[in-house]
């Protein structure tokens, strides 16, 4: 691999480095042994230029043309983006819709039972109920023998509780005022890395200086 660019990287099938060459690992180097690739790389992958600079690092990562292209944001040379995973918690996702269907289903009771308070011993003194009455047994003065006359709760001496009395109805759901509520902030990292395959990443350390013109 003799006669190539100082500072070009190349892909490598094979896993050991070749001789004037250095893995792309972010290794330290120190500027005094290798003051010309320092002078082209600098350090814009690491180290305190002044005594030493690093290598490029792809370690588990993919090499990106730096700039900024069309409808992109802009890549600085030397940084590193990008994550393997994310946690997509809910300011994170997009604004969507969830579509949502009810149907409901039939159901068996067994109705509801009503206790009445009615007036035992005392004939009721009139045939429209007013707030307050109580249910007795007629008159005399009615001429009638219905169970359904009213007695005012002056006249009412004794009270006895019946059963039997049932009430029905029909349950009414509305579902506009149904509220679906967010669930809980997730926890678990999703990948989001794309598919890859690892190859040796190295750059020529020693090699032909490369001109501007």
């Amino acid at each position: 691999m003799y006669e190539q660019y100082m500072g070009v990287i190349k892909a490598l099938g094979f896993q050991f480095t070749p001789a004037e060459w250095g893995r792309c690992n972010g290794a330290i180097i120190d500027i005094s042994q290798f003051t010309a690739l320092f002078s082209l790389l600098g350090c814009r992958f690491g180290g305190d230029c002044r005594t030493t600079f690093n290598l490029p690092d792809l370690r588990g990562r993919i090499p990106m043309g730096w700039g900024q292209s069309p409808g992109l944001t802009p890549r600085v040379m030397g940084t590193m983006p990008g994550l393997y995973q994310e946690v997509l918690s809910l300011s994170k996702m997009p604004e969507h819709l969830h579509s949502f269907s009810y149907t409901g289903g039939s159901g068996a009771g067994s109705g509801i039972s009503l206790n009445m308070h009615v007036a035992t011993n005392s004939g009721g003194k009139k045939q429209t109920p007013a707030v307050g009455d109580y249910v007795a047994p007629p008159a005399d003065n009615f001429g009638s023998i219905q169970n359904n006359m009213f007695a005012a709760p002056a006249d009412v001496t004794t009270k006895a509780t019946i059963g039997g009395v049932i009430a029905a109805g029909d349950v009414q759901f509305d579902n506009t005022r149904l509220t679906i509520a967010n669930t809980p902030q997730a926890t678990q990292a999703v990948e989001i890395q794309q598919p890859t395959q690892a190859v040796h990443y190295s750059i020529c350390m020693s090699g032909i200086y490369p001109s501007r013109s």
